[in-house]
């Protein structure tokens, strides 16, 4: 039997067929992509804080659950303005491989420094025996900084947490982050 291979011009102008040229394999191929990844983000929140800063809103609402967990955030200006009131249904970015978001993100909130008072209620579900928390955050750069609200992160103290940064990374315990008391 006889089987033809694409022939592939070489800078020698002799033609090479692909079975004689270098092959790369897929794996190698994954490997390399990997590791420049890992180099390029390796002790350098700068990529992630890059991208992610392009996705995040004022106000983020994040499922680190094993499961759906659908509710409503509120957040109430110096004033006792309402500044935001509304619901969230968020899948799980751990088990759930449906449509949907694991996170909600909502801009226009921050009115000024100031404080604000920030509530959120989950709809029939509870996080570590939590379904509901109310936090006072202060926002003193409203044009750089953003509310990150966290719904069961392993990591973190509490079953919804609230933390304030200019960037994802910020959003993240690190080795250097110490428990309040």
């Amino acid at each position: 039997m006889y089987t033809m291979s694409p022939r592939i011009p070489s800078s020698s102008g002799s033609p090479r067929t692909v079975a004689s040229s270098a092959r790369v394999s897929r794996r190698a191929v994954l490997a390399a992509g990997g590791t420049a990844l890992a180099a390029a983000l390796a002790g350098c929140g700068g990529v992630l804080d890059l991208v992610s800063n392009n996705i995040l809103k004022q106000v983020n609402v994040f499922n680190e659950t094993d499961r759906r967990v659908a509710g409503s955030i509120a957040v109430a200006g110096p004033d006792g303005e309402s500044r935001l009131d509304e619901t969230f249904e968020l899948i799980s970015p751990h088990t759930d491989t449906g449509d949907g978001r694991s996170f909600a993100g909502y801009d226009d909130v921050w009115n000024g420094e100031a404080s604000y008072e920030v509530s959120v209620e989950l709809d029939e579900a509870e996080v570590d025996g939590t379904s509901s928390a109310t936090e006072t955050v202060e926002i003193d750069a409203p044009d750089e900084e953003r509310l990150a609200v966290v719904l069961g992160a392993a990591d973190l103290n509490d079953p919804i947490a609230f933390r304030v940064g200019e960037n994802f990374s910020d959003f993240a315990p690190t080795a250097t982050t110490t428990p309040s008391s």
